[in-house]
C-alpha cells in the first residue's frame, strides 16, 4: 500500500506560498515546482539541454537558490570557484519517473578515481568512505513525504543496511562520472538502482579532469516508499501524482583541492550542518505540478 502524506496546494508563478505549517519543510513555508513533462517531451539523457529549453524560467534554480554550509560561505557566491547556472526538476506521470538537469561551471572539474571499487564495499556503503574528493551532485528524495530518515536506524550495521535509503533516498551522483564510467553511488546496499529501468544519466564535458569549464547534466530517477537491498520484488516503488507535494532537496559539492574531501557543499535547502543528507524533514517541498501547468482539482 502506498503512503501519502502530502497536501494539495496551487500552482502559481514561480513559488508556491503555504500556509499550513504541517509541511515544516526547509525553507519553511515555500513550495517549488517540478515541471510535469508530457509523454512525447519527456527529456533524453544524452546531456544535451535542448530538451529542457520547454521548462519555464520559473522552475529553474541558479547559484544564488543555494547557500554553501559545510565551510560556511553561505551567500558569498564567487561565480569564478562554481557557478550553478540553471538547475531544474521534472515529472512524468507514466515513467513514473523524478528527471533532473543542472548546468554547472566549475574552474576545477574533478572526476578521477584510483579505485572505485572501494566505493561499493560493505564499509564505504555504511560509513560514506571514499565518496568524496570529486564533483557531486547529492540528490535526497522523500516520496511520500514522511520525513523518514536516510541513515541511523539502527546501531546494528547489518539491520542498518537494510533501512539506510529505504524510505527516504540520498544519492551522490559523479559530475562528470568518475574516471568516465561510474555516475551512481546510492547510500546504501540497493546497488540494483543503476539499472536503466530505474535510474539514468548524460552529460557533456571536453575538459580533462582537474581542467576548469562547464559541465551540462541530466538524470531520472524512480521514487521508492521502501527501497529493499534485495530488489524491486522486495521494494515499494511511489506512484507520483499530479498536485502532491513531496520532499526533496540537492546540494552541489565541490572538490578542488583534493580527491578525497570536498571544499564546498551548496545547499538548495539552506541546512546548517549535514542535515539534508541524513532526515527527510530537513527537504525542499517540490509540488508536482499537474499536466499542462493546471491546478490540481
Amino acid at each position: 500500500m502506498i503512503r501519502h502524506r502530502s497536501i494539495l496546494a496551487a500552482a502559481g508563478t514561480g513559488l508556491v506560498l503555504l500556509v499550513a505549517a504541517a509541511l515544516a519543510h526547509q525553507p519553511e513555508g515555500v513550495v517549488y515546482r517540478a515541471f510535469h513533462f508530457a509523454d512525447a517531451a519527456v527529456p533524453v539523457m544524452d546531456g544535451d539541454l535542448a530538451d529542457w529549453d520547454q521548462v519555464p524560467e520559473e522552475y529553474l534554480f541558479d547559484l544564488t537558490h543555494h547557500e554553501e554550509i559545510a565551510v560556511k560561505l553561505f551567500d558569498q557566491y564567487d561565480r569564478s570557484d562554481l557557478d550553478v547556472r540553471r538547475a531544474a526538476v521534472g515529472w512524468n506521470d507514466r515513467q513514473n519517473r523524478l528527471y533532473f538537469m543542472a548546468e554547472v561551471f566549475d574552474d576545477v572539474v574533478r572526476y578521477s578515481k584510483p579505485n572505485t571499487d572501494s566505493l561499493d564495499t560493505f564499509h564505504s556503503r555504511l560509513r560514506g568512505a571514499h565518496v568524496h574528493g570529486a564533483d557531486i551532485w547529492e540528490i535526497v528524495i522523500d516520496a511520500d513525504h514522511g520525513g523518514e530518515l536516510v541513515v541511523g536506524h539502527s546501531e546494528e550495521a547489518a539491520e542498518e543496511m537494510r533501512h539506510r535509503s529505504a524510505y527516504t533516498q540520498n544519492y551522490h551522483l559523479y559530475m562528470p562520472p568518475l574516471n568516465g564510467e561510474y555516475w551512481h553511488w546510492l547510500w546504501g546496499k540497493a546497488m540494483w538502482l543503476p539499472d536503466p529501468q530505474w535510474s539514468g544519466m548524460g552529460y557533456t564535458f571536453a575538459g580533462a579532469d582537474t581542467d576548469s569549464g562547464t559541465v551540462t547534466y541530466e538524470t531520472y530517477l524512480t521514487p521508492f516508499d521502501d527501497l529493499h537491498p534485495a530488489g524491486i520484488d522486495s521494494s515499494v516503488v511511489h506512484d507520483l501524482e499530479a498536485g502532491k507535494v513531496i520532499g526533496l532537496s540537492w546540494a552541489f559539492l565541490d572538490a578542488d583541492e583534493s580527491n578525497e574531501k570536498f571544499d564546498a557543499f551548496w545547499s538548495l535547502s539552506k541546512r546548517q550542518g549535514p542535515r539534508m543528507c541524513c532526515a527527510g524533514e530537513d527537504l525542499v517541498d517540490f509540488l508536482l505540478v499537474p499536466p499542462a501547468g493546471g491546478e490540481p482539482e
